[in-house]
């Protein structure tokens, strides 16, 4: 139970992580970037509220009463389409450019722990709940990752390589 707690707490500090970076990029962008990055910053709110759910029942020395896996899975996930426009605009703000890059490094992070919470988790609906965590951190590593890959060319054309 230890190790679920502090494999939990690990989660909670990476979920505020990526609620910064989110929430900085959002700040820096400007509209459907800056959308883009708001909304994840709420989904990664929504997430660690669910941990901190968990955790404080488990403080407890209660087993969580609440099947959020059920819940996650009644969310709907609609893949973004990534405009030209969109992936310029990301280019074209180093700020904006280097969040996507630390997010991907935080989203497959996340997307390994929560599979690993899931390993050490009991209760099956505690396994379900993380690995359908772990799912969903993928598709958002999935899309940072496109991102990432199809603005670079658009990087390379903003930053002119030009000392600074």
């Amino acid at each position: 139970m230890d190790e679920l707690m502090q494999a939990i707490k690990n989660a909670m500090k990476s979920e505020i992580d990526s609620v910064t970076i989110y929430s900085e990029a959002a700040l820096r962008a400007e509209g459907d970037v800056a959308q883009f990055f708001a909304f994840r910053a709420d989904e990664e709110k929504r997430h660690y509220n669910w941990l901190l759910s968990y955790y404080k029942e488990l403080l407890g020395g209660q087993m969580p009463s609440t099947n959020l896996a059920a819940e996650i899975q009644t969310i709907q996930h609609r893949s973004p389409i990534f405009s030209q426009e969109f992936l310029t605009r990301v280019a074209s703000d180093r700020h904006v450019s280097a969040a996507v890059s630390s997010a991907v490094l935080l989203e497959l992070n996340a997307t390994q722990h929560y599979q690993k919470m899931s390993e050490l988790a009991k209760e099956p609906h505690l396994k379900a709940f993380f690995n359908s965590l772990s799912e969903w951190e993928m598709r958002h590593y999935e899309e940072l990752l496109k991102i990432q890959e199809e603005s670079r060319q658009f990087w390379f054309e903003e930053q002119q390589f030009e000392p600074f």
